[in-house]
């Protein structure tokens, strides 16, 4: 983990290939640090616990999906080989 000080006004820049993203320290409070963000718009910035949440729904879709799935393909009927064999 890399950890900075930064004061009041000043910034943090992160880049990934030519994309960059700005953290900028704009106020403390009360022993919270309120920091504001540059990034291009399809970069998506979420609170860390917002984030868990949104992994946490899409795991349960994705199972959701899956056994939905499995209840479709134990539904449909299988074929008899000898119906698709062809005479010669």
């Amino acid at each position: 983990m890399l950890i900075l000080s930064r004061k009041i006004g000043e910034s943090i820049v992160i880049q990934v290939g030519n994309r960059k993203i700005k953290l900028i320290m704009v106020e403390q409070d009360n022993g919270s640090m309120k920091i504001g963000f540059e990034a291009p718009k399809d970069i998506k910035i979420y609170r860390e616990e917002v984030y868990e949440e949104i992994v946490k729904q899409n795991k349960a879709a994705l199972e959701s999906d899956v056994k939905r799935l499995g209840k479709i393909k134990t539904s449909i009927p299988k074929f008899a080989g000898k119906d698709n064999k062809q005479s010669t």
